[in-house]
């Protein structure tokens, strides 16, 4: 269905369809008489193409009420609920327009979309082929058959198809830019320059157009020219959702925070529900400094959209940044975190409960409740001296009970034998974790979360701080790429260096990191976790967490020694069991390969082996068994794992079902920005 045109008529005739639409008593009593259904329907076009869509919804309502089989308005009520992203209703008022008269193919058209909103793409493409046999150059139902084609991983045939309808109207912008969107995914960049010019030359008029242009100048670097087409969209359509994210987000991202805010706080005052407008709000009061403003955005938005990941980890950040560790605001975001944790629980899903514990004590360290249940789940995972150290550092804070300190008790006497004990050595005594840097890089799209990146990022480090072995750097940092990741790693005397790059739809997150040595820049490993659903922030930070400790070699150190007995530090934590073997080479003799692929050392540089006869949570007890004549083991030696004796080649997974569901993603994320030009 073709949209409305966008022109207003004269100040005068948009007040009379105001006075209309409003029941604003006539001048003269004498002069009163009815609106007809008529007038409210074109009442209803009017507003539907100023971007008014709930006047518009209630002078379509009106239209039908005095007509009720007025198939033209209900066909534009299910117009209305569509650009209000309710698929199931407007499919409800098709079948009363259907009811009442033609199945005309742009009404079916319009069914499609509704149904690829629904998800429903087979029940759409079967409308789309009903339409163009009636139709056969209908451009709509081409438009969305060419959607299907992307949301099937199929571009070429997108591509031949958006090309043949370009023969019958060579100046459809929305053709041209779809298009232009198709060639910079695939890579042909002076292609993609070229439609997207050719788009401009036929925007006018088109707020649509001209966001989706917009878009795409900002993807190419062009701020300049994006902010020019992005006002231009928020011109023609003051209550152009996407364009005035946009043109804020621009403002945000050159510091222009003031004119950011005033865009936002427009959106808002459009639409209260707007949550990516809360969002942006959020992070443009905090860059502002103004703490009391930002986590007021946020924690509006967290109570509008529960479900916004991003929205609440934003939030938790803000906290914790800014307040002090008894602030009680503190103990109410931790709350949510111990509740979704207990659900974990019961659903048996400990790892997931285990990482909201952990959020929720890094929000607020001294909770009680939330403590306790997380030292359970570390018994319960065969960590008993971390069990032990979490109960006593509850004792510590005071808020010790009866069965506290009997569980502290029976502990107490249970790892009296532990290999901590023998050696009078605690938790927390490991000296050698690798140190890392994590960066944000700066988006090269607009995503759904404006500054989400960086969001994301702290969370990844947050996530990487409680895994044994790593020491990430507490501050994240948003870079333009590589060059300068490298110089400020580097420069900072770090091992390692993450650069995180999120891409985000509604439905949708991709989180892909870098882990480099900093000494040479050279790339180590890399992980891509696409996600879709609930907890997909969760979840894709979880695999990029998991990735990056794969990547690494496990590397300890000798705590101490007596005679051949060896305290190293390393333990079930870091998946040591007994009969393990490790070699010791000597301190300062290990470093980083120079194409980031593990650890170097010279075999002149062994002093022993050492073979795990005793387990603890982050110690082992083992043997010593030195290599060569004299003794040379010194604590601080590092420990690593005896290299295994090499094996014939294996095929090497080449990683193609992580490169599928990237791809899946791509073409996903591609196929939302087209269909938002219908």
């Amino acid at each position: 269905m073709t949209r409305p045109a966008r022109r207003f008529g004269t100040a005068v005739a948009l007040a009379a369809i105001a006075l209309v639409v409003a029941g604003a008593p006539p001048v003269s009593a004498q002069a009163a008489k009815p609106v007809s259904a008529r007038e409210r329907y074109e009442a209803g076009v009017e507003l539907l193409a100023s971007g008014a869509t709930y006047r518009a919804v209630d002078a379509f309502m009106a239209a039908v009420a005095a007509n009720p089989a007025y198939a033209d308005a209900w066909a534009m009520l299910a117009r209305c609920q569509y650009e209000l992203g309710e698929y199931e209703r407007a499919v409800s008022f098709i079948a009363e327009a259907y009811k009442y008269g033609p199945r005309s193919p742009s009404l079916v058209t319009l069914e499609a979309f509704s149904r690829i909103g629904q998800g429903k793409l087979a029940e759409a493409r079967a409308l789309l082929d009903e339409a163009l046999a009636r139709l056969p150059n209908d451009r709509d139902a081409r438009f969305g058959l060419a959607l299907l084609d992307l949301r099937g991983g199929r571009p070429g045939d997108a591509r031949a198809r958006l090309a043949s309808s370009l023969k019958t109207a060579p100046r459809d912008p929305r053709a041209l830019l779809s298009l232009a969107l198709i060639a910079k995914a695939e890579g042909r960049v002076e292609e993609a320059s070229a439609y997207l010019a050719e788009a401009l030359r036929w925007t006018a008029g088109d707020p649509d157009a001209s966001y989706a242009a917009a878009e795409l100048y900002y993807e190419r670097g062009d701020l300049a020219e994006a902010a020019r087409l992005a006002s231009q969209a928020v011109r023609e359509r003051p209550g152009h959702a996407g364009a005035r994210r946009l043109l804020a987000e621009l403002y945000y991202e050159r510091g222009e925070l003031a004119e950011a805010r005033e865009v936002l706080e427009g959106s808002i005052a459009l639409d209260r529900s707007d949550a990516r407008a809360w969002f942006l709000l959020g992070l443009v009061e905090q860059a502002a400094g103004r703490r009391a403003e930002a986590e007021y955005a946020l924690s509006t938005l967290a109570a509008l959209r529960p479900e916004d990941e991003l929205a609440r980890i934003a939030l938790e950040n803000l906290v914790i940044e800014g307040t002090g560790f008894e602030d009680p605001s503190r103990s109410a975001l931790a709350a949510w975190r111990f509740s979704r944790a207990a659900e974990f629980e019961r659903r048996l899903l400990y790892q997931k409960a285990i990482a909201e514990y952990r959020r929720g004590l890094l929000v607020d360290p001294y909770a009680n409740p939330g403590r306790r249940r997380y030292a359970e789940l570390l018994r319960g995972s065969g960590l008993p001296s971390s069990y032990l150290a979490e109960l006593r550092f509850l004792d510590d804070l005071g808020k010790s009970d009866r069965a506290l300190s009997e569980a502290i008790e029976i502990y107490d006497s249970l790892l009296a034998g532990s290999v901590g004990r023998d050696w009078s050595v605690g938790l927390g005594a490991r000296t050698d974790p690798y140190r890392l840097v994590v960066f944000s890089v700066a988006p090269d799209a607009s995503t759904y979360h404006a500054g989400g990146d960086l969001v994301v990022a702290r969370y990844l480090r947050d996530s990487l701080a409680f895994e044994p072995g790593l020491a990430p750097d507490r501050g994240v940092a948003r870079v333009s790429g590589f060059a300068d990741a490298f110089a400020l790693a580097r420069e900072s005397g770090a091992e390692w260096f993450v650069l995180v790059r999120v891409a985000e739809t509604e439905r949708d997150i991709l989180v892909s990191a870098e882990l480099r040595a900093a000494r040479t820049g050279a790339l180590a490993a890399r992980v891509d976790a696409p996600r879709s659903g609930n907890d997909r922030v969760a979840l894709s930070t979880a695999r990029v967490v998991q990735g990056i400790r794969e990547a690494l070699p496990t590397r300890g150190s000798l705590l101490e020694r007596r005679g051949d007995l060896a305290l190293v530090g390393l333990g079930r934590v870091d998946g040591v069991a007994v009969g393990d073997a490790f070699i010791l080479v000597k301190r300062g003799a290990v470093a980083i390969e120079p194409d980031g692929g593990g650890l170097a050392w010279k075999d002149s540089d062994v002093v022993a082996r050492v073979v795990a006869s005793r387990v603890d949570d982050e110690l082992f007890e083992g043997k010593l068994e030195r290599v060569g004549f004299f003794d040379r083991v010194n604590p601080r030696d590092v420990a690593l794992r005896e290299p295994p004796k090499p094996k014939p080649e294996a095929a090497q997974d080449s990683g193609g079902e992580a490169s599928a569901a990237k791809a899946s993603y791509v073409w996903s994320a591609l196929f939302e920005r087209v269909r938002s030009l219908y």
